[in-house]
């Protein structure tokens, strides 16, 4: 017995699965992990990625994204993009090395694309291949270094926290006529109903992650409000084809103050805020949460009491109008 098992190759004993390799990928992973998930994840984002894989259908979903969709992506990139580098793009690799740094990542892949006739940052990732964040040119020029750094950080962010699967299965729903086309679309079949809108109800708890995650990475976080008012206002459409070109920053800052000094039993968001200015108002809690302290020691309290995670995550459900529930 001992000399069979001494014949066994010990390499085949390597779990060369993508979530351990997305563990691997990071440095201190561990050390903000709560039940599953990063301690700074809005709770609701974790639980329905969890109820959409039990749902029907989303298994031949996810498979065609992931063996097809996103490696023809992958393709595209490395074939036709300009790969961010110490000489190529220096500024933005130093933004990305520092989101990185500050999100405890391996600094990811990065490319440009010029290709596009549109402003988008977005991420892709699979079993196939290392973790890629794309920014188009457009963007490049459009936004300034500050901007760029927090919209890198949540694509960091969505990295970190698997998110790029399911973006890419949404990309199936054509809830808009915005929303991003992949290079390629290998699955023929229609969505079932109870995916669709599970995909739909996680985007706006997706979001609230990936916003958080650029937070962390920006040098004065109590600046989130006024730079992504200020990229959406340029003409910003993001992934899910969503934008808005009239938000008034003082307005939402303002607001987002008033909300914040509510208590959490009478706290209720304005009805006639529009689906990004919620989420935005959502996001922004974050600045009061201890969770991001934790990671940016550097960064001084806002009011020097910041309340708990779990606190955070249940005034950003009913900010964002999920009453609380997942």
């Amino acid at each position: 017995m001992s000399d069979i098992t001494e014949k066994i190759n010990p390499l085949l004993q390597i779990d060369t699965g993508f979530r351990s390799y997305l563990n691997a990928y990071t440095r201190s992973y561990q050390n903000h992990m709560v039940d599953g998930s990063l301690d700074y994840a809005y709770e609701s984002d974790f639980a329905v990625r969890q109820k959409i894989m039990g749902l029907g259908g989303s298994g031949k979903l996810f498979k065609a994204v992931n063996s097809q969709d996103i490696s023809a992506e992958a393709k595209h990139l490395f074939m036709k993009c300009n790969q961010v580098g110490p000489l190529k793009y220096p500024e933005i690799y130093d933004i990305v090395k520092k989101c990185a740094e500050r999100l405890e990542l391996i600094v990811p892949i990065v490319f440009i694309r010029e290709d596009m006739d549109r402003a988008l940052a977005y991420s892709i990732a699979s079993d196939l291949i290392e973790p890629c964040i794309v920014l188009s040119k457009q963007l490049v020029d459009m936004c300034s270094m500050d901007e760029l750094t927090l919209l890198i950080g949540c694509e960091c962010g969505r990295i970190q926290n698997n998110h790029c699967t399911y973006n890419m299965a949404y990309t199936y729903l054509n809830v808009n006529k915005n929303v991003y086309r992949p290079v390629e679309r290998s699955y023929n079949q229609a969505v079932g109903s109870q995916l669709y809108s599970a995909l739909v109800q996680w985007v706006r708890y997706g979001d609230i992650t990936a916003n958080r995650a650029g937070m962390i990475c920006l040098d004065k976080p109590g600046r989130y409000l006024d730079l992504m008012t200020s990229i959406y206002n340029k003409g910003y459409v993001d992934f899910y084809g969503r934008g808005q070109k009239d938000i008034d920053f003082p307005a939402l800052n303002l607001k987002s103050q008033e909300i914040h000094a509510s208590a959490s039993r009478s706290l209720k968001a304005d009805a006639l805020l529009t689906e990004i200015e919620r989420y935005l108002l959502a996001s922004s809690e974050f600045l009061y949460c201890q969770t991001l302290y934790s990671w940016r020691s550097d960064v001084e309290d806002i009011e020097k009491h910041a309340e708990s995670g779990q606190i955070c995550d249940v005034r950003t459900s009913v900010i964002i109008g999920n009453g609380g529930q997942s």
